[in-house]
């Protein structure tokens, strides 16, 4: 029986291996996901920082749905490297996956920059639920900083700004309509030199020298793909993001890669892409995009 690993938890994780469920009984398909959890959808972080939704509403199903499916689901498993030779992924505690068919879909995140101040109390990268849990744990009363260009980020920064009533800078390389941008919300186009506090945060100082006082920074810029485990393998990346061809296979046949490890995330090439995993599983030609 053919074996489907499919490495991250994302909505596009979810929707390949659920769609390829529906088509096919036939395939061992296995999640591995980085996080202690089942897959959710993070855009919709937010909501739960401003209390719209609960975080049991975040996840996209509950176990019984996987199990019902016959869908396995790896939790708090980090990749530490892939042989492709052997078809093997090795897991940085303890064992091993072997695989006929990997579909990469580990996505991409934000880091935070090597400025002074860095990794005082109160700096945080906003990705993961856990990431939001830790900072829903600090005492917040002061303004807050957001750095981040996309719409998630200016989201992001109202939701916070609407849980404590506080006013929040938006430290930004992006211009936003300015009917979106709420009250309490400033719009700063400007990045971070440094982070100044006793210990913990108290103040970003700008690269123009200009000083904001804020309790808390919240770093959701600067995106890298989560491919750490490729280093070593013959699989093609340019400017971070994997090299795939118009099947969405990577410079490896049995490697396939979808969403914003590519730069191609769409529903519609999820969807064609499950329909060229079974072809190429029953040996069939694949249909290009």
């Amino acid at each position: 029986m053919t074996n489907l690993v499919i490495i991250g938890a994302s909505v596009s994780s979810h929707n390949i291996a659920v769609k390829l469920r529906e088509k096919d009984k036939n395939y061992n398909i296995t999640i591995v996901s980085e996080e202690d959890y089942l897959a959710y959808d993070h855009l919709k972080l937010p909501d739960f920082i401003d209390g719209t939704i609960s975080e049991e509403q975040l996840f996209l199903c509950n176990e019984g749905f996987y199990q019902e499916r016959k869908i396995n689901f790896l939790k708090a498993r980090k990749i530490g490297n892939l042989n492709s030779e052997k078809k093997s992924i090795y897991f940085k505690d303890r064992g091993s996956l072997v695989y006929d068919l990997l579909v990469i879909a580990s996505g991409r995140s934000p880091s935070i920059p090597d400025v002074p101040g860095a990794k005082k109390e109160g700096v945080y990268r906003l990705y993961s639920l856990d990431d939001t849990k830790e900072f829903l744990k600090r005492y917040i009363a002061h303004p807050v900083c957001v750095v981040g260009s996309n719409n998630l980020s200016l989201k992001t920064a109202e939701a916070v700004s609407e849980k404590y009533g506080v006013e929040v800078k938006l430290l930004s390389r992006s211009v936003f309509d300015p009917q979106l941008i709420p009250r309490n919300l400033e719009v700063i186009h400007g990045s971070v030199q440094e982070i100044i506090g006793e210990g913990q945060t108290q103040a970003v100082k700008l690269k123009d020298g200009k000083a904001i006082g804020v309790c808390a920074v919240l770093f959701m810029d600067d995106y890298k793909s989560n491919i750490d485990f490729l280093k070593n393998t013959e699989l093609q990346v340019r400017n971070d993001f994997i090299v795939v061809d118009g099947w969405m296979r990577t410079t490896n046949p049995d490697i396939f890669a979808c969403g914003s490890v590519t730069g191609k995330d769409s529903i519609v090439v999820n969807l064609m892409l499950v329909d060229n995993l079974i072809k190429q599983m029953k040996g069939e030609t694949c249909q290009r995009y």
